[in-house]
């Protein structure tokens, strides 16, 4: 039996994907782990070619750890670092996805921390800590997804990592500007901070209800629920999701106008929230009628197998005729 770990484990997952090339993956893994050679198409080749063969491996199953949902931001700029990142990571053989969430937990607390300096040093270097905690967040889930090793808790941790990143980030930001003495700024700030507060807490409710791992993404399902959606949807929908949310903040404070931000961010989340609430509370009245129907259903089963039971009674039992 051969135990396989790390970058080189990334790259034996590659077999499961189709490709006639990676139908050789983990005969290659063993020649070159084993026999210091691979064979391949009744040819030798040296140890060289066989871990330039897990190399490429490694890479293509990595490209296929990205999500369905990612944004823009982080399709075209997140995934590529964070990619770069876990395959790096994956080198480590001790390495799993509960050490990169830690490592975003600790993004996040560097970034708290330099918010409530109360400069403008520090909110530059917050936002932009803030950008490296989003872009760090992937890594968590591409380690899973190609080790895999995917989880509900893995995905509860993360979703309650990447709450308090962003309250923490609101709440620094309106500490930092409220101790410049920007009153406007506070205020809206303030407004965000309690309206992001209350739709997460509406998140994780339906979710603890549901008896499912908490997830952003039920908001962001339910809208498109595998219908075509217009553009104003889903501008809305990437507009309020977090890789654009932190490229944007980031890029924002560092230009200045983080006064214009805080505004904005209120208004927006004003409109997140409502949608949040509304298409909760549908999803919690389609539920509840799905689960009334099914107890009506199983209370009509008994009913149902009487004749059943009549017509094969019990050995011994006597059966009257009249």
């Amino acid at each position: 039996m051969l135990t396989v770990r790390g970058e080189t484990f990334v790259a034996a997952l590659a077999q499961r994907h189709s490709g006639l090339w990676r139908e050789n993956v983990l005969p290659a893994l063993f020649d070159a782990c084993v026999k210091g050679r691979v064979s391949m198409s009744s040819a030798l080749l040296p140890q060289a070619a066989a871990l330039k063969l897990l190399r490429r491996a490694s890479r293509d199953v990595l490209a296929a750890t990205g999500k369905g949902g990612d944004g823009i931001v982080s399709r075209y700029i997140n995934r590529p670092i964070s990619r770069a990142i876990s395959h790096q990571l994956l080198r480590i053989p001790a390495v799993t996805p509960f050490h990169a969430s830690v490592g975003t937990a600790l993004l996040g607390l560097a970034m708290a921390f330099a918010l409530f300096l109360g400069d403008g040093t520090g909110l530059i270097l917050g936002a932009l800590l803030f950008q490296a905690a989003s872009i760090f967040d992937g890594v968590d889930g591409e380690i899973a997804r190609a080790t895999n090793r995917t989880s509900e808790l893995g995905a509860t941790l993360d979703s309650v990592i990447d709450a308090f990143t962003n309250l923490a980030f609101i709440t620094g930001v309106t500490v930092n500007v409220a101790m410049a003495g920007d009153v406007a700024g506070a205020v809206a700030g303030s407004i965000a901070l309690v309206t992001l507060g209350a739709g997460l807490l509406l998140i994780g409710r339906h979710a603890s209800a549901m008896g499912e791992p908490m997830n952003f993404d039920v908001i962001k399902r339910q809208l498109r629920n595998g219908r075509r959606t217009s553009r104003l949807t889903e501008f809305f929908i990437h507009l309020t999701m977090r890789d654009f949310f932190a490229a944007a903040c980031a890029l924002m404070i560092v230009a200045g106008f983080t006064d214009i931000l805080l505004i904005a961010f209120a208004v927006i989340a004003l409109g997140w929230f409502s949608v949040t609430a509304l298409v909760l509370s549908r999803l919690k009245r389609t539920t509840r009628g799905g689960m009334t129907m099914v107890a009506a259903a199983r209370r009509a089963e008994p009913c149902a197998l009487a004749p059943a039971s009549l017509a094969f009674p019990q050995s011994g039992t006597a059966i009257r005729r009249d």
